[in-house]
């Protein structure tokens, strides 16, 4: 027995849905991947000051407050 015209067509349609989705599977595996490795790649460093260069980052600080408490004290 022949399969007819519409038959065949939808058969056919049905191969290439089945590859399409097989294709969407592999490459939402491909997406899970890359985005595992994207996160690890994405993690922050830890960046350490030394202990100069911490003191010289307060002492700046406490300059730029005390010029700004001094212009503030003297338009009182």
């Amino acid at each position: 027995m022949q399969p007819s015209g519409v038959q065949a067509a939808i058969h056919e349609l049905e191969r290439e849905v089945k590859k399409v989705q097989e294709a969407i599977s592999m490459l939402r595996k491909i997406q899970v991947e890359r985005g595992t490795q994207a996160a690890g790649n994405a993690r922050r460093r830890v960046r350490r000051l030394s202990a100069q260069a911490r003191r010289r980052i307060s002492e700046a600080a406490k300059k730029r407050w005390a010029a700004l408490r001094a212009k503030k004290g003297s338009k009182s």
